[in-house]
């Protein structure tokens, strides 16, 4: 009677053992599965971020600047000193940022193509990733406003 109610108790132990390594397993495959949309997020996240930082007053498109693989923006500071970035797909598999001779920033790996569209106040970023789907990443900015000299031009004629 001991030796059955021990060996009931082993098997108990073996299946909670089981079941709690099976949970672990699927919890680990569902946090996988559910990767790609994080690093989207993030690269969205941390372009968001540089664009809106507390030292820059405002950033607009550049539309003229723009291509099927890329899309320029510019960043005026509290100074009002410029600068201009551009965005791209890079060597078939990196969408970066890169600007003003000051290096790059990696924005998303594993790229499998990029489609970009700039319009006066947005730039919208189709990223067809490999073997993981697509993903949109659209920024709402500024529009570009007219130079203090174009405004005294057309109030002159």
């Amino acid at each position: 009677m001991l030796a059955e109610a021990m060996f009931s108790l082993f098997i108990t132990m073996m299946v909670l053992l089981i079941l709690q390594n099976l949970l672990l397993s699927i919890k680990k495959a569902n946090l996988n599965q559910n990767q790609h949309v994080n690093e989207v997020a993030y690269a969205y996240v941390q372009l968001e971020n540089f664009m809106h930082a507390e030292k820059i007053k405002t950033v607009y498109p550049l539309p003229k600047l723009a291509t099927s693989n890329s899309a320029s923006f510019k960043c005026i500071d509290r100074k009002g000193e410029e600068t201009t970035y551009r965005i791209e797909y890079y060597r078939k598999n990196i969408l970066k940022v890169s600007g003003a001779g000051k290096g790059y920033m990696p924005l998303l790996f594993n790229v499998k193509d990029a489609d970009f569209k700039t319009t006066k106040d947005k730039i919208i970023i189709r990223v067809n990733e490999r073997n993981k789907g697509k993903s949109d990443l659209v920024f709402q900015l500024d529009e570009e406003r007219e130079k203090e000299n174009d405004k005294a031009k057309k109030k002159e004629t």
